[in-house]
């Protein structure tokens, strides 16, 4: 508090002035910057029986209980066994025939086909030396309950149309049809009969990929009829090798099969 009719004067700070040690080389008295610790019995000091609440014991902090560790334990397994599984089943799909690939070869297909499916065979590769292109044709249904069946459309046409002038175009959607047809015909004779579980799998997986790109109708009218069919073309051999020009084109056209909603579910 400020007595009448003296003067105040404001004291200069250091801000290099240490905290804790005396303020000195100041104008006036010399005063201390730390202020004493409470003694005890003074107010705002604890007294000897005070308690400032529970604490955490050493040693228990951030442990988990033998319940979580258990599941993450055994999740970990879990995922472990899994992704081993997996890579051994790709493993043998693609290793040279053996034991165990001859024995286990219907599961070992029955897991691979046709999500990954592998176009190479370990330890000997074996480029594709033909074209493929996959056609469809349709029949659709008018309100009256006429029908009509369309020209023959190129599938594989469109999908190198749809990734002209992509950067980056997706891996899977170039390979989906072409894959889609090899698990066909993989699984089928020219008879058009299955020769392994996967007949059934491999017929309905790739009409769902045509009817994908085709859509559920066509000039206003439902699709009621599917029919597909393969043009394979061998590659001519380079200019500078003595081979002969196969120049020969094959064609293989499946048999009509009927379209419902319950193909396009999830199209």
């Amino acid at each position: 508090m400020e007595r009448s009719g003296e003067p105040t004067t404001s004291r200069p700070t250091d801000p290099a002035l240490p905290t804790g040690l005396a303020a000195k080389d100041q104008e006036g008295p010399e005063v201390s910057l730390v202020f004493p610790p409470p003694r005890e019995g003074d107010a705002g000091a604890p007294g000897p029986g005070h308690d400032d609440g529970p604490r955490c014991p050493r040693g228990t902090a951030g442990q988990r209980s033998p319940w979580a560790v258990g599941v993450l334990t055994f999740t970990a397994i879990v995922l472990v066994g899994a992704m081993l599984v997996h890579l051994a089943m790709l493993f043998l799909s693609v290793a040279p025939p053996n034991a165990l690939s001859k024995q286990y070869r219907d599961r070992i297909n029955t897991y691979v086909q046709p999500e990954f499916s592998q176009n190479w065979q370990l330890f000997a590769p074996n480029p594709a030396q033909l074209n493929q292109a996959v056609g469809a044709r349709v029949r659709t249904q008018g309100a009256d309950g006429t029908v009509h069946t369309s020209d023959w459309i190129n599938i594989t046409a469109k999908d190198i149309e749809a990734i002209k002038g992509n950067p980056a175009p997706s891996h899977a959607h170039q390979n989906m049809l072409r894959r889609a047809w090899e698990a066909y015909t993989d699984s089928h004779n020219y008879k058009e009969q299955t020769n392994g579980p996967l007949g059934r799998v491999a017929a309905a997986y790739l009409k769902r990929v045509v009817l994908q790109r085709l859509g559920t109708e066509r000039h206003g009218e439902p699709i009621v009829g599917l029919q597909i069919a393969g043009r394979i073309t061998l590659v001519p051999p380079p200019a500078w090798t003595e081979e002969d020009d196969p120049d020969s084109t094959t064609y293989r056209i499946l048999p009509w099969s009927r379209v419902t909603e319950r193909d396009h579910e999830g199209l």
